[in-house]
């Protein structure tokens, strides 16, 4: 990944948490870190790991990329998956396995006890250091474990329900957690490692009230680095909202924008407006990426359909 994209990562990541009220997004955290099938072992492993589990890790030193990886295989020699710096985690069951791609070091801990102390050193995620703990709604216990990789990058595990709910990081910076009334949506600012929750006030994750009728004319629009922009002109006024795919290919909605609220906060890390908000056509004016001199980009709202008016419209 890019230096450039992986700034842009962060900045979405940001915007979610410093943009306008957000809907509840569900992704699968399970689906997305199912171990990969191992490759062949090109060198004697450096050691071998006994885990909770009872499975094995055999730790192998790749010289040309300085790194570490790890194969697992079950107690009768099966093998299980890799972990390496694209993936250096993974879930089996309540056991979390982790390597430190750094140092070699590889360990799995009860998700339960995540954050309390009982992993006596051995949890150190992808080389980052424990931050804090913040207490979340919904039960006690609840809580998001944050670790610190470097200044501006930061990973949250979440526990619910004595479990592992989701891992939260700069690429996925919320999930909705808990079932019916007491759903919430944890949020991650990666890049100061803010963790907060809000009730679910969307349908139990089913997704935002996006604006429908009639009168509504709807509009998608690329802002770069694979987020997008749909852009709706209602009889309210315009409305954008800001999406990326979650590991599923839905929409992951991180920021909206309408008449009451037209632009993120100067730090968010990327500009995303409404302008001409009264006008046939407002305009939508974004910037994701670019270096020194780049501009803003514009696309206009497209137009009401015919017989639709909109409140304080101005020609």
């Amino acid at each position: 990944m890019s230096r450039r994209r992986h700034t842009l990562r962060i900045a979405l990541a940001s915007a979610a948490v410093a943009g306008a009220v957000l809907a509840p997004v569900s992704t699968a955290f399970a689906a997305s870190h199912t171990p990969a099938a191992a490759p062949a072992a090109k060198s004697s492993p450096v050691r071998t790991v006994k885990l909770l589990d009872g499975s094995l890790a055999k730790v192998y030193k790749d010289t040309k990329a300085h790194e570490y990886r790890a194969e697992l295989l079950s107690s009768k020699g099966a093998k299980l998956g890799v972990l390496d710096a694209k993936r250096p985690y993974v879930l089996r069951g309540d056991i979390l396995i982790e390597i430190d791609v750094v140092t070699g070091k590889v360990g799995s801990l009860r998700t339960k006890d995540l954050g309390l102390g009982a992993d006596r050193g051995h949890h150190n995620a992808r080389g980052g250091t424990q931050v804090g703990i913040t207490a979340l709604p919904g039960g006690k216990g609840n809580r998001a474990v944050v670790y610190q990789h470097s200044r501006y990058e930061h990973t949250a595990f979440v526990v619910w329900d004595g479990g592992l709910a989701a891992v939260l990081d700069a690429k996925h910076p919320q999930k909705l957690v808990g079932k019916g009334g007491g759903a919430y949506l944890v949020k991650l600012n990666a890049r100061n490692g803010k963790v907060t929750a809000v009730k679910d006030k969307g349908g139990n994750g089913q997704g935002p009230s996006l604006p429908s009728g009639k009168c509504v004319a709807t509009k998608e629009q690329s802002i770069g680095a694979g987020a997008m922009a749909s852009l709706y002109n209602t009889p309210r006024g315009p409305e954008a909202w800001l999406h990326a795919a979650d590991d599923n290919g839905r929409p992951a909605y991180f920021a909206h924008l309408d008449r009451k609220h037209p632009s993120l906060p100067k730090d968010a890390g990327i500009i995303a407006k409404i302008t001409d908000l009264g006008a046939a056509q407002p305009k939508f004016v974004f910037q994701t990426q670019g270096g020194p001199g780049s501009h803003p980009a514009t696309a206009l709202f497209p137009k009401l359909p015919k017989g639709c008016v909109v409140v304080n419209h101005v020609k």
